[in-house]
């Protein structure tokens, strides 16, 4: 066959475990390409039946490895590199599906600059296959946005020159592919696609479910940390003005929490303490609104995580509250629902809950990040601020920053579960509203 005499000139690299179910789709998705000159390298770790499924393939263009030890995805990506043609790669998934475009299109794309990072509108689809939404990458995507937990990953194609540029893929956790994408922005362009490429399953046993959105979003924010620390002075300032985006977004997610906190305290009554429900955005700023308000707050009600301290805030994270306790809901639905919408509106808030159930991730990045990389080996901080701003810091740099905060340097804490003191026993992060 003619693709036998031509050079590969395109690597999909494709790290396996315990995928069997999906594997032959991808595969056949691959062998379906309408640029035929690639090569398919598998690393495979799985336990289950891919290695024997795998076998009816017979395409000399594919290449399955089985490696019994379980490695991480990055050393995979970076075994499987060593060993790639190229000079164009992507790094793809077992459980998603290319579509028949996506090889020569991205190789055209990348042709046109050798340090360039290819990145592609796609279908997002359900675990039966089904069609359920178009993701659109933003063009340009935000280099704030870029640099924050809502960066880019999967799917993107680049060359195997700016690979070695890069040094490869992080092997050091969940965030391999977006520390490769952060630190190749220092390089060359990116260049979108806007045709969609792929289609990109969500479902129960993807790595991004399994391992739990708080993990995940902590390990995609030490690549933002780390290639903040290594971009070259002369690049852009990802995180420019990051303070007062901050203070902008605390504003107003204050005034709305302070609304829908006393309206849910009026339903409650007198209750002595409170449990809050989760440990997302939402239960931090209810959380805030009620030492705001004077209402102690027992805790939070949320899955614990094994080996570690389980306190948010200085306060417990339990499965279960006491018995007998009262838990706030942070969000209202409903009539309840649309009656906050008409009080927030009144008020001249927005109506919608956006600025309370998110970070936002860019924003979050911006106000952390430019702090955390000037104590890069702390483990525990105190913050020197006050009001919410200096809450919502203590909130990021725990939840995402996987640090504990001791407390606050002031006359008071902003936080009746946090110390108050007039120095700072350790590293220390100073804000001021």
């Amino acid at each position: 066959m003619r693709y036998l005499r031509k050079f590969m000139a395109f690597s999909l690299l494709m790290p396996s475990y315990n995928q069997a179910r999906f594997i032959e789709e991808a595969v056949q998705s691959v062998l379906a390409q309408e640029d035929g000159d690639w090569e398919l390298i598998i690393l495979d770790n799985s336990t289950d039946g891919t290695p024997a499924l795998m076998a009816q393939f017979t395409d000399p263009r594919i290449h399955f490895h089985h490696e019994p030890r379980r490695m991480d995805v990055g050393t995979c990506l970076n075994w499987m590199l060593e060993r790639a043609k190229g000079p164009y790669f992507s790094y793809i998934h077992t459980d998603n599906r290319l579509l028949p475009c996506f090889v020569g299109d991205h190789k055209k794309a990348l042709s046109k600059d050798p340090l360039g990072l290819a990145v592609c509108d796609y279908w997002e689809i359900s675990e039966e296959g089904r069609r359920q939404k178009l993701r659109k990458r933003p063009d340009p995507f935000p280099l704030r946005r870029l640099f924050s937990t809502d960066s880019i990953g999967v799917p993107f194609a680049a060359t195997l020159e700016l690979a070695r540029k890069v040094g490869g893929f992080s092997t050091d956790d969940l965030a391999d592919d977006v520390l490769f994408v952060l630190l190749a922005d220092a390089h060359g362009p990116r260049i979108h696609l806007h045709k969609p490429q792929m289609e990109y399953r969500v479902h129960g046993g993807s790595r991004f479910l399994q391992e739990g959105v708080n993990k995940v979003q902590r390990a995609i924010y030490r690549s933002v940390l780390r290639a903040s620390r290594d971009r070259p002075p002369s690049a852009p300032d990802p995180f420019d003005e990051g303070l007062a985006r901050a203070q902008r977004h605390v504003a107003m997610a204050s005034r709305m929490a302070l609304i829908r906190c006393r309206n849910h305290l009026r339903a409650l009554g007198g209750v002595d303490a409170l449990w809050i429900s989760g440990t997302g955005p939402a239960s931090f700023w209810m959380a805030w609104a009620c030492a705001e308000l004077h209402r102690a707050v027992a805790g939070f009600v949320d899955t614990p995580v094994i080996g570690a301290e389980n306190l948010l805030l200085g306060l417990p994270i339990k499965a279960e509250p006491p018995f007998g306790a009262r838990v706030l809901y942070p969000r209202s639905k409903g009539r309840t629902g649309a009656v906050q919408a008409l009080r927030w509106l009144s008020k001249g808030l927005p109506p919608l809950d956006h600025k309370l159930k998110r970070l936002p991730a860019d924003v979050m990045a911006g106000l952390l990040v430019p702090l955390h990389r000037k104590t890069p080996e702390a483990k525990t901080i105190w913050i020197k601020g006050t009001g919410p701003l200096a809450a919502y810091l203590a909130y990021g740099a725990e939840i995402l920053g996987g640090l504990r905060v001791r407390g606050f340097v002031g006359k008071e804490s902003p936080l009746p579960s946090m110390a108050a003191t007039s120095k700072a026993e350790g590293p220390c992060w100073e804000l001021t509203d």
